[in-house]
């Protein structure tokens, strides 16, 4: 087992030893600039959470349903944003049986 940080998917290196027989089982990323997650190989996402910036840092954190309300709206597009250029990205989705 490996565990590479920080890579870039492209890169020759990571390319080879996928060519060679290794298995991608977990990716973490970093999308948007919003949130970070763990897709693993079945396509389950793990480890959701905010990525410190303006737009999570600017909710008043006196109010705690008003903090939890903004945290879903965030957290829900940004995961809506994520899966729809993943769509993009990989053709579709595959339809089961």
């Amino acid at each position: 087992m490996v565990t590479w940080s920080d890579f870039e998917l492209s890169d020759g290196s990571i390319r080879r030893h996928v060519v060679e027989g290794m298995k991608l089982t977990h990716l973490g990323l970093g999308f948007d600039e919003v949130m970070s997650c763990v897709i693993n190989e079945d396509g389950v996402f793990s480890k959701l959470k905010f990525i410190a910036g303006e737009a999570v840092d600017n909710i008043d954190a006196e109010e705690p349903m008003a903090r939890l309300d903004a945290d879903f709206v965030l957290l829900t597009g940004a995961v809506r944003r994520l899966t729809e250029d993943l769509k993009k990205l990989l053709g579709g989705y595959a339809h089961g049986k």
